[in-house]
């Protein structure tokens, strides 16, 4: 149990690390015109919808709720990744985070995200916008993991030591 508790808290820190440095990355894509509208403005127009958050705290009150909401739902689907990672153990760290993040953006983003009104359909988005959100989640998926496997590594279990079937007699060997 207590190396479930540190893969599943590795992988909560791995998604924080993540969460915060490619919030900073989508901020600066946006302000230089590379990204479009992100999943962040989408979460805020969302969360003024459903609470009247600009309102009763303003732009900067909202952008502030939705990064938070932003880095929990990061901690937690890194929780994810670190409580199922032992199940992954053979593959290395970077490809497991990058199949990670891939499936997280078909699930949470393409899936879910927009039943729950959160995002639009990923069909009604600009050209390219889909592959931005699926190559963000991926480099997400990919700290997560390096942040994760270096907190908790993974203990393979070792390959086991095996007598050969038969054994070729050297000609130098006495005989006994």
């Amino acid at each position: 149990m207590e190396r479930v508790m540190r893969n599943t808290t590795a992988g909560a820190i791995g998604g924080v690390v993540a969460g915060a440095i490619l919030s900073g990355v989508m901020a600066v894509g946006r302000d230089a015109g590379l990204l479009h509208k992100t999943l962040a403005d989408h979460a805020g127009d969302w969360l003024d919808r459903r609470f009247n958050t600009r309102a009763w705290a303003g732009d900067d009150g909202t952008e502030a709720l939705e990064q938070a909401n932003h880095l929990a739902a990061s901690a937690a689907f890194g929780a994810v990744y670190g409580a199922t990672r032992p199940l992954t153990q053979s593959v290395p760290p970077v490809a497991a985070g990058a199949l990670f993040g891939a499936g997280l953006y078909a699930v949470a983003i393409a899936g879910v995200a927009p039943r729950i009104g959160l995002t639009p359909d990923e069909d009604d988005e600009i050209d390219g916008v889909a592959l931005q959100r699926l190559g963000i989640h991926v480099v997400f998926g990919v700290i997560v993991a390096l942040v994760a496997d270096a907190l908790a590594p993974i203990r393979r279990a070792p390959k086991p030591q095996t007598e050969p079937a038969f054994k070729i007699a050297d000609p130098g060997e006495a005989k006994a």
